[in-house]
């Protein structure tokens, strides 16, 4: 079972709008150390005996392989040379934008000549080498935004499991955590694990057995979450903070909005007449901005904008975790909650991603 393609099914947590698949309702899920944050430990308690084993993955850790020359070399410039990672990440993307346009009105040109199918051939060639580079590089761009804050990405499963266990440690959960604002994290830590305040170490990683398909569909889903909150926090700050810089104005909010990359819906477009915000609702924190937002907003922020995205969640979920999704595994719930953590973090970074391409590479909207 893959959650990602249902975008639209994604309930959040203590709302009731979008019931039809609650994290919060999962029986999935019920202080560290620190280590060396160039080295990532897979934890495996043989079965004949009490020691400890560990797997050490030392590099990039992320399950999907690059499959282009571009994303090949991005990952050389992560492990050895990182200054040159955002300079040729700009220039490769201007480099795609410009050959997909060139290939796209050769093929518009030559229509109405016998060359017309070799050009539109070329085109699609040219579009789809191009979305699997922009793909390989958003990918990128996220291993690297989680090693700006210190922590390796799990790798494939199959290479973490031993008798039948998978510990993830260190677990890294501060620096996780440390990437949302405060009222953000206090929604993100409602998503599929209990309070770690209110249960104690040994509850904490008490082992339990999980399918691989049921982690996959909580990652899958939290994915989305981590998404939707870096959308719903940006778009409520920006509103706050138009509320107070306007307040005695009136133009529409989603002029703002839209320099942002923020999605709005039909209701919030410029074609709608001029917006007074400050004659608008009024929230008293970020909890109640996302409880009163409307069905057609909540779904538009909880799901990618642009195709590269969808298809890069897909890729990194199968990548992750494989084909053997009925197999079962034993596990703590101190790791399970890890894989949550990393999936917020990796839908937030997928955000960024999104907003930092497109500024330099027309990405294909939905």
């Amino acid at each position: 079972m893959d959650c990602v393609y249902s975008y639209s099914k994604i309930s959040l947590p203590q709302l009731s709008k979008f019931s039809s698949f609650n994290l919060k309702s999962s029986t999935l899920f019920k202080s560290q150390q620190k280590k060396n944050p160039l080295t990532l430990m897979v934890s495996c308690r043989n079965n004949n005996n009490n020691n400890n084993n560990y797997r050490m993955f030392n590099g990039l850790t992320a399950p999907l392989v690059p499959t282009t020359e571009t994303g090949r070399l991005l990952s050389v410039f992560l492990q050895n040379d990182k200054p040159l990672f955002n300079g040729f990440v700009e220039k490769e993307l201007k480099r795609l934008d410009y050959m997909k346009n060139d290939a796209l009105l050769r093929s518009v040109f030559s229509l109405g000549t016998d060359e017309a199918i070799l050009h539109r051939r070329i085109s699609e060639m040219i579009k789809l080498e191009c979305r699997n580079v922009v793909e390989d590089i958003m990918y990128m761009f996220i291993v690297n935004k989680f090693s700006l804050i210190g922590v390796h990405m799990v790798p494939k499963l199959s290479n973490c499991m031993c008798n039948g266990r998978l510990e993830i440690f260190p677990r890294r959960d501060w620096e996780l955590e440390s990437i949302h604002s405060v009222e953000v994290l206090e929604m993100v830590k409602e998503i599929g694990w209990e309070d770690m305040n209110k249960s104690n170490v040994k509850d904490s990683w008490g082992l339990t057995q999980v399918q691989k398909d049921q982690i996959r569909h909580v990652y899958g889903a939290s994915i989305l979450y981590g998404y939707f909150f870096k959308s719903t926090s940006l778009r409520y700050h920006l509103e706050q903070s138009f509320d107070k810089t306007y307040s005695n104005l009136s133009f529409p909010r989603s002029w703002l909005l839209k320099q942002k990359g923020v999605p709005l819906s039909d209701t919030g477009s410029t074609s709608v007449g001029p917006v007074s915000l400050i004659k608008g609702k009024k929230y008293d924190n970020f909890r109640s901005y996302v409880t009163n937002l409307d069905n057609e907003i909540m779904i538009m922020c909880s799901k990618p904008k642009f195709k590269e995205a969808k298809s890069l969640i897909e890729k990194h979920c199968s990548a992750l975790f494989g084909n053997e999704s009925n197999e079962e595994v034993s596990t703590s719930f101190a790791s399970l909650k890890r894989f949550v953590l990393e999936a917020v973090a990796f839908g937030s970074f997928l955000w960024d991603a999104e907003d930092h391409i497109r500024k330099l590479y027309q990405l294909e909207e939905f």
